[in-house]
């Protein structure tokens, strides 16, 4: 059974996304954005309410949960066809065999991705608002949030974001607490010696969802001398010790874990909220787990 809805009703939902997460807001240089399977049809569909699905990452799990779930759309943060590719071999590459089985169940795909990093509102600033609450409880004053890298015409839209902390800060402890409660983990990993520095009041961290390796390079030399926490899904070995060895705490989470909790606690709410019918996935996870 095809799940293609109409084209009118695809542009729709592309256009709840956008309307969050603007596409200009990608990073077109490197990252495969966009619409990448259009299953949409000329004719009127008759399926009257699409179902959207969201995931980080699109799997052979998750494909075929869109397919039980008689989902039309599905929303992947990552995109799934990375790098472009020449052929398609789907008995070697899961990555080409899922594509295949969505297009022949009707199933459209959109990336978000870096637009999402960006904007106002996105993965970022939700990490950061993380930083001071703890379940949904404010524990410091407030935070004032600088993008790493801004748009000239919107200091607000980066790839990062640099954390001030109101007053004197909040201690290392708590900031560890914090991050754990917001990503809904168990386990993340700190460069410091935490009982020696756990009482250490924090006051200004440089954060990136996913991998932060190059958000972090770019950030001014004032950025750079004043921040005291490195708060990312992954950094390459040497990254951290170079970090460590400047006397700066790191923090990371494995990669995707800095961004899938906030499908769920924003990005669903958003787009329900702008109409449409939306669920997260439960076969998404990272590929990484602490034992």
């Amino acid at each position: 059974m095809s799940r293609a809805i109409s084209r009118a009703q695809l542009q729709k939902i592309i256009g709840s996304i956008t309307k969050f997460y603007p596409a200009e807001l990608a990073d077109k240089a490197w990252d495969n954005t966009g619409l990448l399977i259009d299953c949409s049809t000329e004719q009127e569909s008759k399926i009257s309410t699409p179902k959207v699905l969201l995931t980080v990452d699109l799997t052979q799990d998750v494909t075929q949960e869109a397919i039980d779930k008689n989902c039309n759309v599905i929303i992947a943060y990552h995109p799934f066809i990375f790098p472009s590719f020449k052929n398609i071999l789907p008995m070697r590459n899961p990555q080409h065999k899922s594509m295949l089985k969505l297009i022949q169940n009707g199933i459209s795909v959109y990336s978000p991705h870096t637009a999402v990093d960006a904007a106002e509102g996105g993965v970022n600033d939700w990490l950061a608002l993380g930083l001071t609450q703890f379940n949904g409880e404010q524990i410091s004053d407030s935070v004032a949030i600088e993008s790493t890298k801004a748009e000239p015409s919107n200091e607000a839209i980066g790839y990062g974001r640099f954390v001030t902390l109101a007053d004197k800060g909040i201690k290392l402890s708590d900031l560890v607490k914090n991050i754990k409660n917001a990503l809904k983990l168990d386990h993340i990993q700190i460069s410091s010696n935490y009982e020696t520095n756990k009482n250490t009041l924090i006051t200004q961290v440089a954060l990136c969802a996913g991998s932060g390796s190059g958000v972090f390079k770019a950030m001014s030399p004032t950025q750079q001398d004043s921040v005291q926490v490195y708060y990312t899904g992954e950094l390459s070995h040497h990254e951290v010790l170079r970090l460590k060895e400047l006397g700066k705490i790191v923090i990371t989470c494995n990669h995707s874990n800095t961004e899938r909790r906030f499908l769920s606690d924003i990005m669903q709410k958003n787009l329900e909220e702008d109409g449409l019918t939306v669920t997260v996935s439960t076969k998404d996870h990272d590929p990484l787990h602490v034992i």
